[in-house]
């Protein structure tokens, strides 16, 4: 039972889904499925909202409790806006793992987001607007060495800062449009990379022209920092060092309009 339930707070922890979905997505029979998140629901771990089952306010509680903050958590709600107002399919949020690596830190994606969850997994830095935000304000710190795996120029890098966003685009046919800004700290040092990606059509052909200076407003308010970096003496999946905190279970929640 104890599996079973991990398996259902896995699938709704993407997104609200119906009883149906969640049975179709881990294997598990409509009946058992029924029977455990009624019994979920007394307990707080889910709650049902317009026949589809979301995250309940314990998971709410026992995350903000495991990272010392209040349970509202207004930076989530700041991803959820930029998404909304930009139709965005995702939004995300990334810090470096490495000088090699960057981690998934925070995400909303829209419900009916043909992209998979990167919540918590590494990745090498590839040519993308990520790593060129992440570059382009590293690239005036001391120590700090340009992967050669990405190799930008440094006008690239120069009229990158000059904007204040990234963009870039990637799929078939680039059919996907990105955008990116950095999270700065007191001292202007990147912490951080705000991202949306959705359809051309909906963040058009020129998406940082158009959706960049919302990502800047966002990425530069000063909660950004507080809330969403890394908590130490932690792991991220498959790595012994560090982890993904559990406050950023807040921040995965889709719109179901």
């Amino acid at each position: 039972m104890l599996e079973k339930t991990a398996a259902i707070l896995d699938v709704i922890e993407r997104g609200p889904a119906s009883s149906a979905e969640i049975a179709e997505a881990t294997g598990i029979s409509r009946g058992t499925v029924f029977r455990l998140i009624r019994a979920m629901a007394r307990l707080g771990l889910v709650a049902q909202e317009g026949g589809r089952i979301t995250l309940g306010p314990r998971i709410a509680q026992l995350a903000a409790a495991g990272d010392g903050v209040p349970a509202a958590n207004s930076w989530a709600e700041k991803l959820v806006a930029l998404r909304d107002a930009t139709g965005a399919f995702a939004v995300r949020l990334y810090q470096l793992h490495s000088p090699a690596t960057r981690v998934c830190i925070a995400e909303v994606l829209d419900l009916h987001a043909p992209q998979r969850s990167q919540l918590g997994m590494l990745a090498p830095l590839k040519a993308d607007p990520v790593t060129l935000t992440f570059l382009t304000w590293q690239s005036n710190q001391p120590g700090v060495r340009v992967p050669a795996a990405v190799p930008y120029r440094d006008d690239t890098l120069t009229r990158t800062r000059r904007r204040g966003w990234a963009q870039g685009f990637s799929g078939p046919d680039h059919c996907v449009a990105i955008v990116a800004a950095p999270v700065l700290d007191q001292s202007k040092r990147v912490v951080a990379v705000l991202e949306i990606s959705g359809p051309v059509a909906a963040l058009t052909t020129t998406p940082g022209r158009t959706h960049g200076r919302s990502l800047i407003t966002v990425a530069s308010q000063s909660d950004v920092i507080s809330e969403c970096l890394y908590r130490k003496d932690a792991a991220v999946p498959g790595t012994p060092a560090q982890t993904v905190s559990s406050l950023h279970l807040l921040t995965t929640t889709r719109r179901t309009g």
